[in-house]
């Protein structure tokens, strides 16, 4: 192989890799926008799961064994304020 050919050869793989980048960069872009939207998703659904239990919790139309277990769970996954010291108080009442 002559040093011109070399040249042409390495032009050529120049251009068919800047092609792939340019074909890649599209599919990137939207795998890390879909990794986004899939973490907002779950992020709201975390919000929505703490928020059935408070409902639960709160709700004297629920079964107390219910309320109980709810209120083991949201305070498990960071529940705090007065949800929280509804169930200690429930507890206190419904645990003698």
């Amino acid at each position: 192989m002559t040093w011109y050919e070399a040249i042409i050869a390495a032009g050529a793989l120049a251009g068919a890799l800047a092609a792939v980048f340019k074909l890649l960069k599209p599919i990137v872009t939207a795998a890390e926008e879909t990794i986004t939207i899939v973490r907002k998703m779950q992020e709201h659904d975390e919000d929505q799961y703490l928020s059935i239990l408070r409902l639960t919790i709160m709700s004297p139309d629920m079964p107390i064994s219910e309320r109980i277990i709810a209120g083991k769970k949201y305070i498990e996954k960071g529940g705090n304020g007065d949800v929280k010291l509804y169930y200690e108080k429930l507890i206190s009442e419904h645990i003698k």
